[in-house]
């Protein structure tokens, strides 16, 4: 199978006037492009976070490629 976990950032939220932090959009995509699982991630941290715990969830349906878009 060809599924992808892909990132996107959708946001950006102000923490204060000077400490801003993304907020990303984390979802997985099968191999005919439907989206399966979307989860909200804020910050770099989070989202590797939210990236591995849907790789581990979905590591059966053969997961072949993660992409990060800044």
């Amino acid at each position: 199978m060809d599924w992808k976990i892909i990132s996107k950032q959708i946001d950006t939220a102000e923490l204060s006037q000077t400490d801003h932090q993304p907020i990303y959009l984390v979802y997985v995509r099968d191999s005919i492009g439907n989206n399966i699982e979307a989860k909200e991630a804020y910050g770099k941290n989070h989202r590797t976070e939210v990236t591995k715990e849907l790789a581990l969830k979905y590591e059966s349906q053969g997961i072949l490629k993660i992409e990060h878009e800044e």
